[in-house]
């Protein structure tokens, strides 16, 4: 088992699984967007980090470090996890809980603050998981859709 940041040679199955992801949400967005989406990151890797976690050379997860969000009463720089997703026939292993821990450990080399996260409230596994991993919240998330 391997854990690393995605490259080129990773978007078809990034972008499967973000495909799965958005299933699970029950949201949409074309190919294009996702392989857009998935080149960006790439190529700004100042920005955003996609990280995967392989096994025997297939790509059985991913999950998403959004750097550079900066936080105005502590000057200082925070993260964002995004994009946490491990394919079904790989779950119960114990893989999303070595992935986002991968995560952590980039943001704290990356010197960031804090990290963020969000989880459907219904999503018990995923909050189970994060929890398990030190992440509290005493908040509720709000959205507002511009476009």
């Amino acid at each position: 088992m391997q854990v690393r940041v995605a490259t080129y040679e990773h978007q078809a199955d990034v972008c499967r699984l973000w495909t799965m992801l958005l299933n699970f949400y029950r949201k949409k967005a074309s190919p294009e967007i996702l392989e857009r989406s998935f080149r960006y990151a790439v190529d700004h890797p100042h920005k955003v980090l996609i990280f995967i976690i392989m096994i025997e050379g297939v790509v059985t997860g991913t999950a998403s470090l959004h750097l550079g969000h900066y936080s105005t009463w502590n000057d200082n720089y925070y993260g964002h996890v995004e994009d946490v997703i491990i394919d079904p026939d790989y779950r119960g292993r114990g893989l999303a809980l070595i992935l986002v821990a991968e995560v952590i450990k980039a943001a704290r080399e990356k010197n960031l603050s804090r990290v963020e996260l969000n989880a459907l409230n219904d999503n018990l596994p995923a909050r189970r998981l994060y929890e398990k991993l030190g992440f509290t919240t005493d908040s509720v998330a709000y959205e507002l859709k511009l476009n």
